[in-house]
């Protein structure tokens, strides 16, 4: 969380969107910004709120990913629900060789009205409009926020999923080039900075919004 929020705050000195997959050393479990501590939770998992929004996600066996977003890019100047669409057509189209593995048949996105829950709910049980669905169930969802730097959506996908097959859907959806690209210096001391006095605090874990 700490390395999304610092990829944000640093998004226009890098000019061009990123996309970062990553996995988790152990069981865990995010939740959103405007929820509350999922307390019966804490004996099983390692817990962190996340800088963005939505309800409880269970991190271990899925695909977890982010892309950071310019505030001078395209991407930025769509509403909000329009930008989700956009980056979930592309994670569906990663998903789509999913298909032949799984009976819910083509992933698609959910097209019913967003939903109105609050409180502390699992993402995964909620489906909402533009999530990847297939067969009924929901395949990825995911959360954005904009700031001044930009845009940060936070995903995760219910299959294994490479960085490179990930990528694959969003240059095939979004006509995208992609190139890797490593830490600088001044990023990751950012990370390690929010992470020691943002993200591993309990003011920051435990607080009520």
């Amino acid at each position: 969380m700490a390395l999304d929020e610092a990829l944000l705050r640093t998004a226009a000195q890098r000019v061009r969107p990123l996309l970062r997959v990553y996995s988790w050393e152990k069981p865990s479990v995010s939740f959103g910004y405007f929820q509350k501590f999922p307390a019966h939770l804490a004996d099983r998992y390692e817990i962190v709120r996340r800088p963005t929004g939505g309800g409880v996600v269970y991190h271990g066996e899925d695909t977890t990913y982010t892309v950071v977003v310019p505030p001078d890019h395209p991407l930025c100047a769509m509403r909000t629900a329009d930008a989700y669409c956009a980056l979930h057509k592309a994670v569906a189209a990663a998903c789509e060789r999913l298909a032949g593995k799984r009976s819910g048949g083509r992933p698609t996105l959910q097209t019913t009205p967003p939903s109105s829950l609050r409180g502390s709910y699992e993402c995964f049980q909620n489906p909402v409009h533009g999530d990847v669905v297939a067969g009924g169930c929901k395949l990825a969802g995911g959360a954005q926020r904009r700031t001044k730097w930009g845009m940060l959506h936070q995903g995760s996908i219910a299959a294994r999923l490479s960085a490179d097959q990930l990528s694959e859907g969003f240059c095939r959806e979004l006509s995208v080039a992609f190139a890797r690209y490593e830490l600088t210096d001044a990023e990751q001391q950012l990370a390690e900075k929010l992470t020691r006095e943002k993200y591993s605090t309990d003011g920051w874990n435990y607080r009520v919004r």
